[in-house]
C-alpha cells in the first residue's frame, strides 16, 4: 500500500507560519512520518522528512533530512519506510 500524505492543519494555527506546508505521512490509518516546508532556509535545504517511531532500528537507517523538494522528501521517507519495515521483519498491509 502506498504511503498517503494529509495536511496537518498545523499551517493555520500560527500566523507568521501561515502558508508552511505541512503534512502527516500515513500507512493506512498509522502515521509514520511528516514533512514539511522550512521557510528561511536554504533553498537546498527546504524540506524536512522525519520517520516516527523508529525507536529500535537498525543503526544505519536515516530516519529524517533536509532536502530541495517535496518529491524528494517523499522519495528517502519512503525508502526508509520501507528500510524499517524490511529490518522490522514487517510488510505493508493492503
Amino acid at each position: 500500500m502506498a504511503l498517503t500524505m494529509r495536511p496537518t492543519g498545523l499551517d493555520s494555527q500560527i500566523d507568521i507560519d501561515r502558508g508552511d506546508k505541512d503534512y502527516s505521512v500515513f500507512s493506512r490509518e498509522f502515521r509514520v512520518g511528516r514533512i514539511y516546508e522550512i521557510r528561511g532556509g536554504p533553498e537546498h535545504l527546504r524540506w524536512f522528512w522525519a520517520l516516527n517511531g523508529t525507536l529500535n532500528k537498525p543503526a544505519d537507517l536515516r530516519t529524517d533530512d533536509r532536502v530541495a523538494n517535496l518529491e524528494e522528501a517523499k522519495s528517502q521517507l519512503r525508502a526508509s519506510w520501507v528500510t524499517w519495515l524490511r529490518w522490522a521483519g514487517l510488510s505493508e498491509m493492503e
